[in-house]
Order: structure tokens, then sequence, then C-alpha cells
């Protein structure tokens, strides 16, 4: 049995204790429960037990959907500085960054799905492109994202392969290192592309996608594209803070701490970037008297979004952030920097849905009254079920994939001896501090 269970373990990667399996499976299947005959509802009967309307057409799953496609995006940037740039510090981090970018994307694609309407005409959007859609060229954009992640990381995975094989003695250490070499450079290769395409895609693809809606004055403009690529490394970062910790934990290893440290600064500075961003976009209502951008701005701050904007955005998502994240350094206390990144991922969501729902808050022709949106029972419900999906696709990827580990493909083995370094390699991510230098 213990054989067995050894084979289907990820190489390089300890097993998970049954009290662990057994509350993520609980959490899942309550999830499941809970929005199954929503979900239900919603494929049989369309969109009609949503909150949106003809006047506020995105709501509770567009704004979920763009924290998603934000993460996703934020991730694979992450990832980026190991597989692009070469830096070792964050080496520990970096498959779990690349394959959380993949799940979160599978998830983010779920959310918009069930917001676009019959779901058996999603396949046209894939067949067909119009020119002018840029709709469309988004759609494009993130399935060539996905499949350039896939891609690279199909090839990290398939490196160990090598990078095992010449720990064992099984191959020429030459010619492994040739291999080893000649995928590590299609896989920069690929890293470079991928950085590139989230300008179009994941992120930046959905902030022009909102900066284009010209009848809407609180997102047009330059701005809204970098604050929804800012969002996306915040998100990103905070997220893998939390999951770093928690995966160390539930395995009993010592994480790695210039890791750790590491993507603590990168929060600290993209926090503080955000904040310019929110100021830059908010500041033309102050500056102006086009009722377009006031008006949405009004309801933010002083109408019925305006406890979600104060208490979730600028509460949640910078001060108490900032203040946990200061005291963290100074007390050298991780807790208070996982704490300031939970803030941080629930403020953003918060941030996102204001800022999606404001932007509907000013009608399009004068004397209408204004619209107001709140997300029915059934919104949230089959919004926990997508949850679930994404809490059980995150936990079957850290089961049964190495995300944890590193190797060839995170420059490990080309800094070390293969030699007599199998538990460098092989090893929990406790040992990997010394192969990341």
């Amino acid at each position: 049995m213990a054989r067995t269970q050894a084979k289907r373990r990820p190489f390089g990667v300890e097993p998970f204790s049954r009290r662990a399996t057994v509350v993520w499976a609980v959490v899942v299947v309550a999830l499941l429960a809970a929005g199954g005959f929503f979900m239900f509802d919603r494929l049989a009967n369309g969109l009609s037990m949503a909150g949106a309307t003809n006047a506020v057409p995105w709501g509770l799953w567009v704004a979920v959907y763009i924290w998603f496609s934000g993460l996703a995006g934020g991730l694979y940037l992450v990832s980026a500085l190991v597989y692009l740039l070469r830096l070792p510090r964050f080496a520990p981090i970096a498959r779990l960054a690349l394959g959380g970018s993949i799940v979160s994307l599978v998830v983010s694609m779920i959310f918009i799905g069930i917001d676009l309407g019959a779901i058996r005409h999603s396949l046209g959007t894939l067949l067909f492109f119009h020119w002018s859609s840029p709709l469309a060229w988004e759609i494009k954009a993130y399935i060539f994202f996905m499949v350039v992640a896939i891609a690279q990381f199909a090839l990290v995975l398939y490196n160990d392969r090598g990078a095992r094989a010449a720990v064992a003695g099984a191959a020429d250490g030459r010619k492994a290192d040739t291999h080893r070499g000649n995928v590590n450079l299609v896989v920069r290769v690929l890293a470079g592309v991928g950085v590139a395409t989230s300008f179009v895609g994941p992120p930046g693809g959905t902030g022009m996608f909102f900066a284009a809606v010209k009848t809407r004055g609180l997102w047009e403009g330059g701005i809204t594209s970098v604050l929804f690529y800012v969002m996306a490394v915040v998100t990103a970062a905070a997220f893998l803070i939390v999951a770093y910790r928690l995966l160390c934990r539930l395995r009993g290893a010592r994480p790695d701490e210039a890791a750790c440290t590491g993507l603590a600064r990168v929060l600290a500075a993209s926090l503080f970037a955000l904040a310019l961003c929110v100021f830059f976009q908010l500041a033309p209502a102050l500056l102006s008297d086009d009722p377009r951008i006031a008006d949405a701005v009004a309801v933010m701050t002083g109408g019925y979004l305006a406890p979600l904007f104060w208490i979730g955005e600028i509460g949640l998502g910078f001060v108490v952030p900032a203040v946990l994240l200061a005291l963290g350094a100074a007390r050298r206390s991780p807790g208070m920097v996982t704490a300031a990144s939970l803030s941080v991922m629930a403020g953003i969501l918060a941030l996102r849905y204001v800022l999606v729902v404001a932007g509907f808050s000013v009608p399009l022709l004068a004397g209408m009254a204004p619209p107001v949106y709140v997300p029915s029972l059934g919104e949230v419900m089959v919004a926990l079920f997508v949850l679930g999906l994404g809490v059980a696709l995150y936990g079957l990827a850290v089961r049964f994939l190495p995300l944890e580990a590193m190797g060839p493909g995170e420059g490990v083995m080309e800094k070390t001896a293969i030699a007599g370094n199998a538990a460098v390699f092989a090893g929990p991510v406790g040992n990997e501090k010394e192969a990341a230098r």
C-alpha cells in the first residue's frame, strides 16, 4: 500500500495528512451542495434567476471573473520572475504560481461562461472571429495565453525526467545537461511570449476591454488598463503568500523565508502602485464636472456602494494591509503578513465589484433613474458552486502535480552538482532554500 501511494505521489512532494484531505473534501462538497440547485436552475432556465438587468448587465459573476482572471495573469507574471528573469529567490514558488495561473484561468472562464447567456452558443465565440469586436480579441488572447502556459508547464515537468535520470546515474551527464539547456531555453522563450500576451490577454486585455466602453466615463481612459494590471500583481502576491505558507504548514515543511520576504516586498510595492492608480482613476471626478464620472464616483463614495467602497476597498484593500505589513516587517511576524494578504484579497474583490457596478450607476439617457444593482440569492449561490469547483481544482493540482518542487526548469540543477543531490531536487519545500541559492 505504501509503495502504491509513493508511486502516485508527485516526485519530491510529501503527502498531505488524512485530516487535511478530509477538510478539503468537506469544503468542496459543502460549496457544491450549497449551490448545486441554483447552478442547475441557471443551466436549465438561463439568466432569469440573476439580479442583473438591462441597465446593469454585469454584476457579481463578472466581478468574480475579473478577480480570477487577474489572479491568473498576476500568478503568471510572478512565475516569470523565475522562468524569464531567472531570479532564484522566487524559485520555491515558481511552479505554484504557474500551475495556479492555469487553474485560475479555468475558473475565470467558468464564471464568464455562466454570465454570457446560453452556454451552447459559447462554441461560436471560439470558431468565429469579428475583427471589430474587443470581446473576440480578448477570447482569442485568453486561449492563446492558456496554451502557452500549459505548454510551458508541461516542459517544466518534462525537464524533471532528465534530471531524475541523471540523479540515478541512468544517463550521460553531458548529454543530460545539453538536453536540459535546450528545454530551459524553450521554457524561457514561452515565458517571454506569455508575458507579452498578458498585455492583451489576462490581465491587461480585460482592462483594455473595460476602457473601450466609451459610454462609461468611470472606465474610459488608459488608467483602467494599468489599474487591472497592477491589481493582478497585488492579488497574485497575496494569494501566493497565503497558499505557500498554508501548503508548507499542511506538509510539515519549513517555508523558504527568502521567497516569502520577496513576495511580501512585491505585495507592498504593487499595493502602493495600486493606490496611485485608484487615485488617478477617481481624480477626474474632482477636477471636472463631467457627470459620467462625477456621478459614478458619488455613488461609490456616498451612495449605496459607499460601505463596500470605504470598508472593503479602502479599509481591507489598503489601510489594514499597510498597517499589517508594516508591523509584520518590524516584528518579523509571518502571521501578520499572511493576515495582510487575506485582507488584500478581500479588498481587491470589493474593488473589482465596486468598479463594475459603479460603472453602470449613471443612466445613459438624461432623466432616467440611476440603476441600482443587488446580487440575487441565486447569483451568490452559483458563485459558491463555481468556487467549490475552483477549490477542487486547486486541491487536485497540489495533490497530483509537483507544484512545490524545484528542478532544472527553475534553474536549480544548473547551479548544483547532479550526483549525490537527489535530496535537493526531490526533497520537501523546506530543503530547497540551499538549492535556490
